[in-house]
C-alpha cells in the first residue's frame, strides 16, 4: 500500500482536481483506491458530488473520535473507489487538539488501526502548512506536489521541500517527493521558462506527466464526476491516465543491459576485508550518504565516495546482528534498491537490512 500526500501551501494549484481525478484513474487501472478529505473546505467531497447532508462520519471522526476508523467512515464513491468525506467541522480540529500530546500523529494512527485493503491512499491536504497537513504527510510515504504555472507557486514548491527538512530533521520522517505541472498551457513563452526552471531546480522530482488546462475539469467537478467518467477521450482524462501510469510504474524494477555490472549490486552490502561494503548506484547524484540505526538514523548520514564507474561506495565497521539502513541520495531518503531484505518502518515505508554475522 502506498501512501501519498497532496500537498502545496498555495491554494489555486490544483491540487483537488489532482488528487479527485488521479485516484479515479488509478482506480481504473484495477487498484483500490481511498481517498481522504483533509481539507476543510471540502473541495474532494464536493467534486464527487457529495454534500454534507449525504454524511454523519467524516475525517473529523478520524481525528477526534478513537472508535470511528476509515471503514465506519467512507463513502463508495466508483468501482475500487472509496472517499472519507470532509466538511467544514474539520477546521476545528486543531484547536480541539491544541493540548493533546501527539497530536501530529492522530491521522497516521488511525489508519494503522482501520482496515486498509487498499492498493493506494491519497490524502488532500488544505492550502496551508498546519496540524491537517503536518498530520498528512506523518502519515504518508510519498508527497505530490502540483504546481501551476505561475512563480508564486514555484516558490511554494520550494518552501515544501523546506517543511519536508525540517520533518525529516525534527521527526526522523522522510517522504519521496513528486512534482508535477498542473494546468499547463504550454503555448505562452513565460510558461515555457517556468517548465525549464522546474525541470533545472526539480529534475529529479519532476514527473514527466503535464496536466494541461482544459474546462473539463470544472465541468466534471459541477457535475460530481471525475474527468475519466465525464469525458473519457479529453485532453484531461487522457493526462491523468498518464499520470496514473507514471505513478504506478515507480513500482516497476527497471530492465537494464549491463547485467555484469549489476550482478555485484544485486544483494546490498557485503563483507570485505576491511568491513562492510556498500554500494549504490545513483550515477546522476550529486550526493549520496547511508544513515541507520548504527548512526542513530543521522539526517546528514556518512557520506559515500563516487568511483569511476559511478557506483558510489562506502566501507563501514557493524557488530553483528541485523542493521537497518536507508540511503540519503540529493536529499531523499531511499531504501536500497539492490537488497529485496526490508522491513516496514513506522512512516508506511520500508528499511533495507543486512545481517553481520
Amino acid at each position: 500500500m502506498r501512501v501519498i500526500a497532496l500537498a502545496n501551501q498555495k491554494g489555486g494549484c490544483g491540487k483537488t482536481t489532482c488528487a479527485t481525478n488521479l485516484a479515479a484513474a488509478l482506480a481504473t487501472r484495477n487498484n483500490k483506491v481511498l481517498l481522504i478529505d483533509n481539507d476543510p473546505q471540502g473541495h474532494a467531497t464536493l467534486a464527487y458530488g457529495f454534500r454534507e447532508r449525504d454524511f454523519s462520519l467524516s475525517t473529523y471522526d478520524l481525528y477526534l473520535t478513537s472508535d470511528i476508523l476509515v471503514e465506519d467512515a467512507f463513502l463508495e464513491v466508483d468501482r475500487n473507489l472509496h472517499l472519507v468525506p470532509a466538511g467544514i467541522e474539520l477546521s476545528a480540529v486543531e484547536q480541539e487538539l491544541a493540548r493533546e500530546k501527539d497530536k501530529e500523529r492522530r491521522l497516521r494512527n488511525n489508519l494503522r488501526r482501520s482496515a486498509m485493503p487498499y492498493d493506494y491512499v491519497l490524502i488532500d491536504c488544505p492550502p496551508s502548512v498546519g496540524l491537517l497537513t503536518f498530520n498528512a504527510l506523518l502519515a504518508s510515504g510519498e508527497v505530490l506536489i502540483p504546481v501551476d504555472p505561475s512563480y508564486s507557486s514555484l516558490q511554494a514548491v520550494r518552501k515544501m521541500r523546506e517543511t519536508l527538512a525540517v520533518l525529516r530533521e525534527k521527526s526522523g520522517h522522510d517522504l519521496v517527493p513528486h512534482v508535477v505541472m498542473s494546468d499547463f498551457d504550454t503555448r505562452p513563452l513565460f510558461v515555457r521558462r517556468i517548465m525549464a526552471e522546474l525541470d533545472e531546480e526539480f529534475g529529479l522530482e519532476l514527473l514527466d506527466t503535464i496536466v494541461h488546462h482544459t474546462v473539463r475539469f470544472r465541468e466534471a467537478a459541477g457535475l460530481g464526476q471525475s474527468v475519466i467518467r465525464y469525458d473519457a477521450e479529453s485532453r484531461g482524462a487522457l493526462d491523468f491516465r498518464d499520470l496514473a501510469r507514471e505513478i504506478s510504474g515507480q513500482e516497476v524494477d527497471l530492465e537494464v543491459s549491463d547485467l555484469g555490472r549489476w550482478e555485484t549490486l544485486l544483494h546490498g552490502p557485503r563483507v570485505v576485508t576491511d568491513g562492510l561494503l556498500f554500494e549504490a548506484d545513483f550515477p546522476g547524484a550529486k550526493r549520496v550518504a547511508v544513515t541507520g540505526d548504527f548512526c542513530s538514523w543521522s539526517a546528514s548520514g556518512l557520506p559515500m565516495s563516487r568511483r569511476t564507474d559511478g557506483v558510489w561506495e562506502c566501507r563501514l565497521q557493524l557488530g553483528s546482528g541485523q542493521h537497518q539502513y536507508r540511503y540519503i541520495v540529493d536529499g531523499t531518503w531511499l531504501p536500497d534498491p539492490s537488497n529485496a531484505q526490508t522491513v516496514p518502518n513506522e512512516f508506511g515505508g520500508a528499511n533495507s537490512v543486512v545481517v553481520v554475522a
